[in-house]
């Protein structure tokens, strides 16, 4: 009786009087409306697809240049154009400066080929119409009466030539300097030996500097290389490369500084501590860990000061780098220029604006040895700009006496410095240490001028912290006086 009502309570019950989420799910899909897949939908799905592989396809595309560097290049330069314009100071320029000299050399030799095959068949009218569409007979072999050119025509060794080859591959041979530290040039600071003014008077600058005789009358070039230190490689090739008159500055944050202080010297360059000092767009252009900053408080900088003093020995003085703004505030600068008068040492101006600088003026003013870069040679390291910058320096020097170049250690900055320096006497300018040329270059101001100049710097630190101003006029209240770095002190 039991069995009977169950099948009838269950017969009883009929799926269309239940609710469409109580049903089985295969008879909820059968009842859904079926239609086809529409346009957002498709969307959908591929947007969710692209979504997905988009990483794996950066990542993929990313690996190409590392796994096959050509098809990389190809693929990342796929419609540009076939051949890329020179830009200046760029190796592609050097490249095509080189493959041009090549091409020069093998025309000048297929023209001479040709003209003396010309010449031996006895037509000497072919052979000088062929020489003379590439240039010119006396161009490609000379012409007799010439230097390198005998009377029967045959070309001569040109001894001129030969020895500017012969200097080149001839080592230069040292000429030390004086083991450093020498006794009493030197005390015990917070961080180390700093120097000092010895007892009897000799300063820091006097012993450590190298030798060299100044003839009034003649013209003056000196060159300072910076970044000293900081590649082995580099370092090694301005020490034994460079000339002996070429000053090296050593950077504070290289490696076994004593070491390579005592190589320059064993070598018989005069070395220099790289100083350096907060630029105007800092902190865009980083100086370095413990630099001078307008930011610290005078106490704070003439602490890094000394650390930066106690970092090796041996040198005549001090470059700053960058410094562009703190070298133009006096309250930030002064102290310095006084720290280092009382060390007996030489602050030379390496920002290379070609203008006499608030330090290098209030060095003059206590006469404290100094000197200012005139002009930065390898700010574009490529050998035609740094050519072009060095014949700019023996111009300059022509024409007021004196002139200094700074540039880096850069191994095509060193390679033309050795090739312009072998070739310099012919134009009348000789190479000097930058020590040698110290106190040349800045006029001394009179004590009421150099009153009135302190007295306008602070006016115009005053008015640039009201208007919030990064720096005042770094003309150090000259007025524009003295702005020429030709000025030379009589």
């Amino acid at each position: 009786m039991a069995e009977d009502e169950t099948d009838v309570s269950e017969e009883a019950v009929s799926y269309e009087d239940l609710p469409f989420n109580e049903l089985p799910i295969e008879m909820q899909w059968d009842r859904l409306p079926k239609h086809p897949p529409s346009r957002r939908w498709w969307l959908s799905k591929v947007l969710i697809i692209t979504l997905f592989l988009a990483p794996f396809g950066v990542i993929g595309v990313s690996l190409i240049p590392i796994l096959d560097p050509e098809t990389g290049w190809r693929l990342f330069h796929m419609g540009g154009p076939k051949t890329l314009s020179a830009v200046p100071g760029s190796e592609r320029e050097l490249q095509e400066e080189i493959a041009r000299g090549v091409r020069d050399v093998e025309e000048r030799t297929r023209a001479e080929q040709e003209a003396a095959n010309a010449g031996k068949t006895g037509d000497p009218q072919s052979a000088e119409d062929i020489t003379n569409q590439l240039g010119g007979a006396s161009n490609l072999a000379g012409a007799p009466g010439q230097d390198g050119v005998s009377s029967d025509g045959t070309t001569t060794p040109n001894l001129e030539e030969l020895a500017y080859e012969e200097a080149l591959d001839k080592p230069i041979e040292p000429d030390a300097l004086r083991p450093a530290p020498i006794p009493g040039l030197d005390e015990e600071g917070s961080f180390g030996r700093i120097p000092r003014i010895a007892d009897d008077g000799t300063t820091p600058f006097d012993a450590y500097k190298r030798p060299f005789e100044i003839v009034e009358g003649q013209p003056y070039v000196g060159i300072i290389v910076t970044g000293i230190g900081l590649n082995d490689r580099r370092t090694q090739a301005a020490i034994t490369d460079l000339p002996l008159n070429i000053s090296l500055a050593l950077s504070p944050y290289s490696r076994d500084l004593p070491k390579v202080a005592a190589s320059a010297r064993e070598m018989g360059h005069e070395i220099f501590l790289q100083l350096p000092m907060e630029p105007i767009d800092f902190p865009l252009s980083d100086p370095g860990p413990r630099a001078l900053l307008t930011s610290l408080p005078e106490g704070e900088n003439l602490v890094r000061f000394e650390w930066l003093l106690g970092r090796f020995p041996g040198y005549a003085g001090v470059v700053s780098y960058l410094g562009t703004k703190f070298g133009s505030l006096d309250s930030a600068i002064r102290p310095i220029i006084e720290f280092i008068d009382r060390t007996g040492l030489m602050y030379v101006e390496g920002t290379s604006s070609g203008s006499i600088s608030l330090g290098a003026q209030l060095s003059a003013n206590i006469e404290t040895p100094n000197a200012i870069a005139n002009i930065m040679i390898d700010d574009v390291p490529s050998r035609r700009q740094i050519d072009a910058r060095l014949a700019d320096l023996v111009a300059q020097a022509k024409s007021n006496g004196v002139a200094i170049g700074i540039a880096q250690s850069y191994p095509v900055t060193i390679q033309r410095l050795r090739n312009w320096a072998v070739r310099l006497e012919r134009q009348g300018v000789k190479l000097a240490p930058v020590s040698a040329l110290a106190k040349r270059q800045v006029t001394a101001q009179s004590a009421v001028e150099a009153e009135a100049a302190r007295r306008e710097a602070a006016l115009a630190e005053e008015r640039a912290l009201k208007n919030g101003d990064a720096a005042p006029s770094s003309d150090g209240g000259n007025g524009g006086d003295n702005a020429e770095s030709g000025t030379i002190e009589n």
